[in-house]
């Protein structure tokens, strides 16, 4: 992912400079529809077919959400105190193979434990992802762009959005373990 290192704004970009921010805008848009739109939307149109599949019954498919949600709040807290411990495009990086690697592992329901860490890992990828990704970009991006790059990171999430309500389906027409797997497949 082409993201600057700092979250402190730098000089102004040359257009080679430029050229460069806008792929970190793209980039950032990239781990929002990952982060937010998928890993965390595409569990609602996967629910009724992980309790009509048997997997879990309807109230522990509601926690399993709750992790997701628990997730979130916990990476939206530690975000900055991860990308303080190391460069920031590392920490987006390894929060997009973590909710990469979520998918994949939520295709095999092992236990109720299994699910739940990989929801809560899932969410706390999507809530640093969260934090993280437009802050360390639009410093980066001409100040008179930034409205526009501020607007097509977030348009990530609507995608992502848009996406699990309509490939979720289609991808369930495979099976629920090949569904998980579209959805890593389609993050990665």
């Amino acid at each position: 992912m082409a993201v600057p290192t700092s979250l402190q704004p730098g000089p102004l970009p040359t257009s080679a400079d430029g050229r460069r921010a806008w792929r970190a805008v793209a980039s950032a848009s990239c781990a929002s529809l990952v982060g937010i739109g998928l890993a965390r939307f595409a569990y609602t149109p996967l629910l009724p077919a992980i309790i009509d599949g048997g997997w879990f019954p309807a109230s522990t498919a509601a926690y399993l959400g709750a992790a997701n949600l628990a997730g979130y709040l916990a990476g939206a807290l530690l975000g900055r105190r991860l990308a303080a411990r190391t460069r920031v495009p590392t920490v987006l990086r390894g929060m997009m193979g973590l909710a990469t690697v979520a998918f994949f592992a939520c295709a095999f329901p092992l236990s109720v434990a299994w699910f739940f860490a990989w929801r809560f890992a899932s969410g706390f990828a999507g809530g640093a992802l969260m934090v993280l990704a437009a802050p360390a970009v639009l410093p980066h991006v001409p100040p008179g762009k930034r409205g526009l790059a501020g607007g097509l990171i977030f348009m990530g999430i609507g995608a992502g959005v848009a996406a699990s309500g309509t490939l979720v389906p289609l991808l369930l027409q495979g099976g629920l373990r090949q569904a998980w797997f579209g959805l890593g497949a389609l993050s990665a």
